[in-house]
């Protein structure tokens, strides 16, 4: 097996919301890896634009529309606020461990219109609400490591 790293970003609302420690302890105890650092940031515009830009992959099982659906969310959310300037917090959470990108993207879960029950991360603390074709409301709760092709 492959020892990885695999990280995970608590968004400014999520954090804003307090579900901060509920999270952390569902990483640890469903995926028995090490939490290797954690670090509350705030990113520049910089960043979050090339942040954003490595979010659309074809290697990533979820759809083309939900890939693009984070990739804006990231933009709109964790860019300095336009009224004030004032750069948004997050928490960047670092696990390492045997096939560490598999185990947090599946305790973390695909987003979906469909709940499950709570299973994963997103079904407990995310939102998508979909009227038709249209995105009412939106919030994934966390960031994940995008799969990539080896």
């Amino acid at each position: 097996m492959t020892h990885q790293l695999a990280y995970v970003i608590i968004t400014p609302y999520t954090l804003h919301k307090s579900r901060t420690g509920g999270i952390i302890a569902r990483l640890i105890t469903r995926t028995g890896l090490d939490l290797a650092a954690a670090r509350m940031f705030a990113p520049s515009t910089e960043l979050v634009q090339r942040y954003s830009e490595a979010i659309i992959s074809t290697a990533d099982p979820q759809d083309r529309r939900i890939q693009e659906l984070i990739r804006d969310y990231i933009l709109q959310n964790l860019t300095p606020d336009p009224k004030t300037q004032r750069r948004r917090r997050a928490m960047m959470l670092l696990f390492r461990g045997e096939e560490a990108v598999r185990k947090i993207r599946s305790v973390v879960g695909n987003i979906s219109a469909e709940r499950r029950g709570g299973e994963t991360i997103r079904d407990t603390y995310g939102d998508l609400i979909i009227d038709g074709d249209h995105v009412k409301y939106f919030e994934p709760a966390v960031l994940a490591a995008p799969f990539w092709k080896s």
